[in-house]
């Protein structure tokens, strides 16, 4: 494959890319084709050693979504950029796959406890009206035996209070967490790409 046949063939690849963005990686693999040539070395084995244009282009495009995802940062820009590396093959499906999964299902299933604490707490402080108004609706969340309604009541109040505070603490504490992961997994992401390109071959 010549020089114009392979940047055909990548500029076609890299459709789906913003243009400017493309041209300049059209115009770094241009340089790269003078630069061999200069070396002495004829277009075909220049293109040899870029690799073939299809899996190139997916690493372009995997580099690009984890650029995107670090510089304009929401859930749908790093699925994007973990999907594009998941495409790259095997290892990255498993090596990348697998450990996300694992802490989005964590970080998830403590959001909703954290949730799950306010809105019961909330209940627990609030049992002691809404049970005088629906007495039959509204059933006691816990009670302390051999006390009477009024310490119930309290215990009811305070412990919705704690219960509250601690479920609001484990929300604010999982959006930190929540941060520093998105920031730890663009550093994977991008750890991941060096390995796949490895060190790039002076053509």
């Amino acid at each position: 494959m010549n020089k114009d046949e392979y940047l055909k063939e990548l500029r076609k690849l890299l459709r789906k890319l913003p243009k400017e963005d493309r041209e300049d990686i059209i115009s770094d693999y241009e340089e790269h084709f003078t630069i061999g040539m200069e070396k002495g070395r004829t277009e075909e084995e220049i293109s040899n050693a870029l690799g073939n244009p299809k899996t190139l282009a997916r690493q372009i495009k995997a580099d690009h979504m984890v650029k995107k995802a670090e510089d304009k940062p929401s859930v749908g820009s790093i699925i994007e950029a973990i999907l594009a590396i998941m495409g790259l093959g095997l290892f990255n499906l498993i090596f990348v796959a697998v450990p996300v999964l694992v802490v989005v299902a964590i970080i998830i299933t403590l959001f909703v406890l954290g949730f799950v604490m306010i809105f019961g707490g909330i209940y627990w402080v609030l049992f002691p009206l809404l049970s005088f108004i629906f007495p039959k609706i509204f059933l006691s969340p816990a009670t302390v035996p051999n006390s009477s309604v009024f310490m119930n009541n309290l215990f009811n109040i305070m412990g919705g209070f704690a219960v509250t505070i601690g479920g609001v603490l484990l929300v604010a504490a999982m959006v930190y967490v929540s941060k520093w992961f998105y920031e730890l997994m663009i550093r994977y992401l991008k750890l991941n790409l060096r390995i796949i390109k490895g060190r790039k071959r002076d053509i």
